[in-house]
Order: structure tokens, then sequence, then C-alpha cells
């Protein structure tokens, strides 16, 4: 029973690894890596009519002129969150309550 568990935690791990593969040599479009660790996910996106790209889970709107190509035909969002002046007025700087978009990748069809 031993083996089987340990058998079925390595497959899980080894899934998860393999399924962040795709993310660590991902770059945006001025050649920057873009994930730093979990960062980044498939997301569901839709495409305006301008081009820009509409994330429901975040109410996020994305510029065409940040869309990368994507390794896989699918959505990719890759966020972090940035440090910022202390609002405190402390002279630290503090992290950022919320994620910011640092790449995003969409599928790039030709016509």
């Amino acid at each position: 029973m031993k083996e089987l568990l340990a058998a079925i935690t390595l497959l899980c791990l080894s899934t998860s690894v393999l399924a962040h593969d795709i993310y660590s040599n991902l770059r945006d479009r001025d050649g920057h890596l873009c994930c730093g660790g979990e960062d980044c996910k498939a997301v569901q996106a839709t495409v305006l009519p301008n081009g820009s790209y509409y994330l429901p889970t975040t109410n996020e709107i994305i510029s065409a002129d940040m869309a990368a190509p994507s390794p896989d035909d699918r959505f990719h969002q890759c966020t972090s969150y940035l440090m910022v002046k202390d609002p405190n007025g402390d002279p630290e700087p503090v992290w950022e309550s919320e994620p910011t978009t640092r790449c995003f990748f969409a599928p790039m069809h030709s016509s």
C-alpha cells in the first residue's frame, strides 16, 4: 500500500512540474523572462473588437501590443507583485496587494 501511495504522489508531482515546464523559458515581447516560479497559468480570455483581451477572472483588459505568441494555442498570464512606495510614508517600499500582469500569451492565428 505504501508503494502505491508513493507512486501516486510521485506521478502527481511529476505532472505538475511538467505542466509548469512550458513557462520556464517563456519571454515577453521585449525578451525578458516571464515566470518566477508559480506565477504563470492558463486563463480564459475574450478577444475584443480592438484586438485587446478581456480576462473575466480578474476583470482586466490586456492591450494587444502586450500579447506574445502562445506556446500551445491557449491564453496564458504571468503575474507578479510589485514593490511600491509605502502609502503610509515609511521610507521602505512595500509589496502591492494585487498582482500585476507581467506577460500575456495569446494564440496568434494568421488569416
